[in-house]
């Protein structure tokens, strides 16, 4: 994982950072987000990055994000399930990692959004039915556009770095 404000780190200490995050503040409000965007780069490359965003509502957040390279040409569609994948294995990875800490109790677990980069317009329109149920089936809360800040704002900034798809 990479954090801007932490760099490279191991999951267990991702978690660390979001557990401290938290109890540094724990009469505050949060929301839990998950959200991966793509990006094509000639070659064929795809670079994947997921992202958890932990916001302290109304006072700020922070983030953390996981970056894949994948060599491979994929359809719109392909690449839009892709992306919901992730979000969900990672969402996944950070709801067992929570159910571990001795931070959180099980009445205390955030209910993750997950965050995808569609909505009713443009081509992935006809693909929204399909991944919010998907997303829904496995229990987690879903966004589209324009409300999916997690992928179409924070994980999207960091598919546009060139050197990533080099």
């Amino acid at each position: 994982m990479l954090s801007p404000t932490w760099g490279c780190l191991t999951f267990d200490d991702t978690i660390y950072r979001i557990n401290d995050f938290l109890s540094s503040r724990k009469e505050e409000e949060y929301r839990f987000i998950v959200g991966t965007d793509s990006q094509v780069y000639p070659g064929p490359k795809v670079v994947f990055i997921s992202a958890i965003i932990v916001h302290r509502i109304g006072k700020g957040a922070i983030y953390f994000y996981d970056r894949e390279l994948v060599i491979k040409k994929f359809a719109l569609e392909e690449r839009m399930f892709t992306e919901v994948s992730l979000s969900l294995k990672m969402a996944g990875d950070l709801l067992k990692a929570m159910e571990r800490s001795p931070e959180f109790l099980s009445s205390d677990l955030p209910e993750i959004e997950i965050h995808i980069d569609i909505g009713n317009n443009g081509r992935t329109r006809e693909l929204v039915s399909s991944v919010v149920g998907m997303v829904r089936g496995s229990g987690f809360a879903c966004q589209t556009k324009p409300d999916a800040c997690g992928a179409s704002t924070v994980a999207d900034r960091h598919t546009k770095i060139q050197s990533m798809a080099d």
